[in-house]
């Protein structure tokens, strides 16, 4: 169980540093405003190095099941005590893994083409509205991972696991609520490490 948590814990820091290398450039941090304003966007990718997108792209999926792994654990440890939520967690664990790595690779791959396609106005229109046409991917991401942290708080608060009720603070929602603020890169990952070491010290 350790072991999974741990393993968990090193996919979301990979996951991090695959968000990382794809979100700064030679020219500073790109943000999504930057997608308003083609000669904005295309100073900011000026002498990105693609190797970064593919790196990000295939290393990343690697991270997501890395992770997907101590979300399994979890709702196997929990099945116990809590059979609703653990069923609850392993579906969201699925949802997240499958729609993530999609969205994973999108976001990737939007930006390598961008480059690819010099840099154009033509491009940055085909690649926003690709985007936006498979938006659902992120949102679908993002309510996987929000109904595994429901469980997961909801399991510990209400006692329906070994764990003290006060272990519910670790949890990848509450740890990204307060991370949010400092506008730090890669803080959901940054979340989720915090929040699978947590656990694995107190399981």
């Amino acid at each position: 169980m350790k072991i999974m948590l741990i393993i968990a814990a090193l996919g979301c820091i990979l996951c991090g540093w695959c968000d990382i290398i794809i979100t700064y450039t030679p020219n500073g941090r790109f943000k999504l405003d930057d997608l308003k304003d083609n000669e904005k966007l295309a100073a900011r990718f000026d002498g990105m190095p693609t190797g970064r997108h593919i790196n990000s792209m295939l290393w990343g999926l690697l991270a997501l099941a890395m992770q997907v792994c101590g979300y399994f654990a979890l709702a196997d440890n929990f099945r116990e005590s809590s059979q609703i939520c653990a069923m609850i967690m392993a579906i969201g664990a699925v949802i997240y893994i499958s729609f993530g790595a999609a969205h994973h690779i999108i976001c990737g791959l939007i930006e390598w083409f961008y480059i690819k396609f010099d840099r154009t106005e033509k491009a940055r229109t085909i690649v926003l509205d690709f985007f936006k046409k498979t938006s659902v991917t992120m949102i679908a991401c993002y309510l996987g991972l929000v109904m595994i942290s429901v469980a997961m708080f909801i399991a510990i608060v209400t006692g329906g696991t070994t764990l003290p009720a006060w272990a519910c603070v670790f949890n990848p929602a509450v740890f990204y609520i307060a991370l949010a603020p400092f506008r730090v890169p890669a803080t959901g990952n940054i979340a989720g490490a915090i929040t699978f070491i947590g656990l694995a010290v107190m399981i």
